[in-house]
């Protein structure tokens, strides 16, 4: 019976999580969330599991004050991007950006992160 009950909860489990293992899955920042640096980063690099593509990517100031990024929509999905950044100055910023995975899901990402010097 304890191993009817198991295989059942194993098998509930598994089918729960395959629509997850589909999903293009984030794998890397270059940026952790509520990082520190004393000097701004330069780029921001982030890795996916599978191909994917990033549809959108922005910066924010903390008080919400869009900042212009060298970014274009990815054309063709891959498992790494770079994303220049501009010179930053003191203050604490959000990076957020959205990714499609090759089977058509939208996956929402996002760092803060603090410049101190």
């Amino acid at each position: 019976m304890k191993n009817k009950l198991l295989t059942a909860v194993l098998a509930a489990a598994l089918l729960g999580a395959s629509p997850a293992f589909a999903h293009g899955g984030m794998m890397e920042t270059s940026i952790h969330d509520n990082a520190s640096f004393a000097q701004a980063p330069a780029e921001f690099k982030v890795s996916f599991e599978k191909e994917s593509a990033i549809t959108n990517f922005m910066l924010m100031t903390a008080d919400k004050k869009m900042i212009a990024v060298e970014f274009k929509p990815s054309k063709a999905p891959l498992k790494e991007f770079t994303i220049p950044l501009p010179k930053l100055d003191k203050g604490s910023y959000t990076l957020s950006w959205k990714s499609m995975s090759k089977d058509g899901h939208a996956m929402p990402g996002a760092v803060h992160f603090t410049v101190t010097g």
